[in-house]
């Protein structure tokens, strides 16, 4: 292998390492709930209402994130990210995924609460508790719209509410929890029974904190049917396909907006704390004049940012862009290296749609398998790929 070839994996590899470094800092920005001390859950969660209660009025909007508009998660998304510096997902059925889901009787201010208003049965509406029964929220329809105050116990509310999830999580929560029953509350035959059967549930972990969960002693309670649903390797996967036209802005002889073809995807997810996944995409190349199909791995950081490498096969004889006459050597491995971005997507019935744009680098070689020169390499592989992307979550399928 010569010094030139060695270069070019070189910087495969360099390039490859600098997206690494990129996720920590990726990551924390996509972080979805928080684990803070009683008093600062208490302060955050204040914070959140508050500032809420500021957008009082203003107008319903699909798509809106503020600050003239906005739609229901929207309202939330920008509410808790502009407040308290947390950083949610885009959608309702999102927030619901990341969110700690609890009990009714424990709900307080700044948590979360999820309605199904849709005959697609999905999460579809999202508020903001803030005590006494009340939430605020962006409605878009019925007698008031925009940000408004309703109550969980009115008739349309109380008929679509599925359940409550708590984001800003206090690490006091799980402490001194008494399994007594409230001077107030009639203590009938159910009720001795089920609290006989959490105290024999009841564990202590090495700090103390006890550590028996609703789901353990009442199956058929909101916050263990949704973990159920969650804890599922199916219900984790999500699957998705592009649509996409390819273009860069340079070929052997100009700095000018290029044509580079078509190209299709489809991908899976595993949407667990680490976001794996495994895709393949089919596309045509009009710069190189050659199909390619690229195999790749990939690592989703947060709803919008996604990294991918892996080998590529082509099929066909590529050439230089601009001249082709100049005869070029397709590598399978190093093969592609890339990152796509793609906006907040719009929900309709089970799939979801958003804009994707991503930048990818290709390696081609010399014909006689020796590196090309940057600039040759920098027109051959470096493509903007701008398309639609349609997502699939299997947990939508899951009854």
């Amino acid at each position: 292998m010569n010094s030139q070839r060695k270069n070019d994996y070189s910087v495969f590899v360099i390039a490859f390492l600098a997206f690494l470094l990129m996720m920590p800092k990726l990551c924390a920005q996509s972080a979805s709930t928080v684990e803070v001390s009683k008093a600062d859950a208490s302060f955050m969660a204040e914070k959140v209402v508050t500032y809420s209660k500021t957008f009082l009025g203003k107008p319903y909007r699909s798509g809106g994130v503020g600050p003239d508009s906005f739609d229901c998660s929207g309202y939330v998304f920008t509410m808790f990210r502009e407040s308290v510096g947390i950083q949610l997902p885009r959608q309702a059925s999102a927030m619901y995924q990341k969110s700690k889901k609890i009990e009714d009787s424990e709900m307080r201010q700044g948590d979360l609460l999820f309605f199904k208003t849709t005959s697609s049965g999905n999460i579809s509406h999202v508020g903001i508790y803030i005590d006494g029964g009340k939430f605020i929220h962006s409605a878009s329809d019925g007698p008031e719209t925009g940000v408004i105050i309703s109550t969980i116990k009115s008739g349309y509310w109380k008929t679509h509410y599925t359940c409550a999830g708590r984001i800003i999580n206090s690490t006091d929560d799980s402490k001194n929890k008494k399994n007594t029953a409230s001077a107030d509350e009639p203590k009938n035959s159910a009720n001795s029974a089920n609290s006989t059967k959490k105290e024999e549930l009841t564990k202590v972990n090495s700090e103390g904190e006890e550590i028996c969960t609703e789901e353990e002693y009442n199956p058929d309670s909101k916050v263990a049917v949704a973990k159920k649903k969650e804890n599922t390797f199916l219900g984790s996967l999500v699957f998705d396909g592009s649509l996409a036209v390819n273009w860069n802005l340079f070929d052997a002889d100009s700095f000018r907006l290029c044509f580079r073809g078509f190209d299709t995807m489809v991908h899976a997810m595993y949407d667990g704390d680490m976001k794996p996944g495994l895709g393949m995409y089919i596309r045509y190349d009009n710069g190189i004049g050659a199909l390619q199909i690229p195999i790749v791995l990939s690592y989703t950081l947060n709803e919008y940012v996604r990294l991918f490498i892996g080998p590529v096969i082509t099929i066909g004889k590529p050439t230089l862009p601009g001249d082709s006459d100049y005869k070029l050597k397709a590598s399978a491995f190093p093969g592609i290296l890339g990152i796509a971005f793609s906006t907040p997507s719009i929900e309709a019935g089970k799939f979801k749609f958003s804009f994707v744009q991503d930048i990818h680098y290709t390696v081609f070689n010399d014909s006689d398998k020796s590196a090309l020169t940057p600039y040759k390499s920098f027109i051959s592989g470096l493509v903007l790929s701008t398309g639609i992307r349609v997502t699939l979550p299997m947990s939508n399928l899951i009854k």
